[in-house]
């Protein structure tokens, strides 16, 4: 049934189209990834009954004027390995209808919105990892002055194809002082409030069914200086994930960035005590999250940087991040002739520190244990118009038995990794990468490599591998496939294994298994 109402959506959008192509927009987009599945009994993996799966999403849109409206149609058939079982199926999941005009915005059916950092508050969309947290009710965005902006939000939180039966709501200010005072520097502050109502039905008198966080906020922008800060409070939550208990949370986040001519600087401190904001209390995973807490460390690229990612912890942690840029002048005996670049990075992230109650620890505070550190440096260099190179090393420490299960070691790693591109001509490219990680704990030590063909502006062929050889029976996890693209269309196709493990997206990590077989993804705007 959900089929032909998918066909009649689609049927009724495209006759509206020709009929108002004079008058309004049509656009959207399909995107398909699909997995053929075989047994592989090296990398421990079985292949399913069915061994077919593919995730679909197809967005359609309509504007004119000041009325926007659009549905998104998903099916999962079933979905791709990592992905939640509970997608399987296929269902209109999102649909809206928006009216803007002079200072009203008003929008009724699915949103997305996000308060300040999103600390409290990120309703968002991310398809690598299957998160889709879209709010079903109403918002509505007020701008009473040119300073002034208030956004009101009420509504149910999507959960995998359904949505809940809980409802969050909120409103949140955002004042630019600088438009007030005509000043130079640009000045913001903020302050929000959302609160969730999950039902209690147990024995319990005094269980907190509403939930409230709320938070202040300030920006400073001035040349080359910016800097922001937020403050978050958060009522007692109990819920499984801190096994019930009625302790308040509360955040602090501080970022800054500076930059002056070749020279760039970034940091971020975080405090995180009790922020993990359900929207369930019996379901603890990253598809039922109200905030948005991503880690607060580098994100790496490279097969084997992304081996020991960090995945926030937000029952209690500390974190901090700081980076430096340094782009050598031309000519100079570092720079050469075209240029270098460097950057060094470092984050750590650690514990809370106990106060005088066992039970209790300080916000503003760093413990002694340690999660994770990463310190990598990082060169670029152009060294002709057709050759570049970046050289990377990192330095990852990482808490497996902490972050993953008790059975694990501390891991201490070094990696390198050398990433060459040629550019044979305007048609041909050529990109080659070279990676090794260290480490006496864990699976010990990996190599990996990969070579990229391009032929512009169509065409690219990829071979990559990864191997751990400290261990005989250890696989090769190898991949090949090749990649078409144009102004409209995306199409990639490729063979191969992948390795248990996280996968990271924006800082959020899901925990994947590993599997052998042919994948094909397709992407497509209209």
């Amino acid at each position: 049934m959900s089929r032909k109402i998918f066909i009649t959506a689609v049927a009724l959008l495209i006759a509206a189209q020709a009929h108002t192509q004079n008058k309004g927009l049509f656009s959207g987009s399909f995107s398909s990834a699909s997995h053929y599945y075989q047994t592989d009994r090296s990398i421990l993996f079985i292949r399913p009954n069915d061994p077919f799966a593919s995730n679909n999403i197809l967005r359609l849109n309509y504007s004119q004027g000041s009325i926007v409206a659009g549905l998104q149609y998903e099916a999962y058939l079933p979905p791709i390995s990592g992905f939640p079982y509970q997608l399987e199926g296929d269902k209109i999941v999102y649909r809206f209808f928006r009216y803007t005009k002079n200072s009203i915005d008003i929008t009724v059916g699915n949103f997305y919105e996000q308060f300040g950092n999103g600390l409290i508050l990120r309703a968002y969309e991310n398809r690598d990892l299957g998160i889709n947290n879209s709010l079903d009710g109403f918002r509505v965005i007020y701008r009473p002055l040119s300073f002034l902006r208030i956004t009101g939000v009420y509504g149910k939180p999507r959960r995998f194809l359904e949505k809940s039966a809980n409802y969050v709501r909120g409103v949140d200010a955002d004042i630019v002082v600088d438009t007030v005072f005509n000043s130079s520097a640009s000045l913001r502050f903020g302050a929000g409030v959302v609160s969730k109502f999950d039902r209690y039905t147990g024995p319990l008198t005094d269980f907190p069914e509403m939930v409230t966080a709320t938070s202040v906020r300030a920006s400073l922008s001035s040349g080359s200086l910016d800097v922001n800060g937020e403050y978050v409070v958060k009522s007692a939550d109990p819920s499984e994930f801190n096994d019930y208990s009625n302790t308040k949370g509360s955040s602090l986040l501080l970022n800054g960035n500076f930059t002056k001519n070749r020279f760039g600087l970034f940091f971020s401190l975080r405090f995180l005590k009790q922020m993990n904001f359900l929207n369930e209390r019996e379901s603890n995973d990253i598809y039922n999250t109200i905030n948005y807490l991503p880690s607060n460390t580098r994100q790496h690229s490279y097969m084997l940087t992304n081996i020991y990612p960090y995945s926030t912890q937000t029952g209690e942690e500390f974190s901090l991040q700081g980076e430096v840029n340094y782009t050598f002048e031309k000519g100079s005996a570092a720079g050469g002739k075209y240029g270098t670049s460097v950057r060094v990075n470092f984050s750590q992230v650690r514990d809370l520190k106990a106060t005088g109650n066992s039970n209790e620890v300080s916000l503003i505070s760093a413990g002694d244990k340690l999660y994770f550190q990463d310190l990598n440096i990082e060169i670029s260099k152009k060294w002709s118009n057709t050759l570049k190179s970046v050289l990377t090393y990192a330095n990852i420490q990482y808490d497996k038995g902490s972050l993953e299960a008790p059975v694990y070691d501390f891991v201490r790693s070094n990696i390198v990794v050398a990433d060459i591109s040629y550019k044979a001509s305007r048609k041909l490219s050529l990109r080659g990468e070279a990676q090794h990680l260290w480490t006496k704990e864990d699976e010990g030590n990996w190599i990996a490599g990969l070579v990229e063909i391009g032929f512009a502006p169509y065409l690219n062929l990829y071979a990559s591998n990864m191997v751990n050889y400290r261990y005989s029976n250890k696989a090769n996890y190898y991949n090949v496939g090749l990649g078409y693209k144009n102004n409209y269309v995306r199409l990639s196709f490729g063979y191969g294994r992948q390795r248990e493990g996280l996968m990271c997206a924006g800082g959020i990590c899901l925990k994947v298994p590993s599997y052998k077989g042919f994948n094909l993804k397709l992407d497509v705007n209209f």
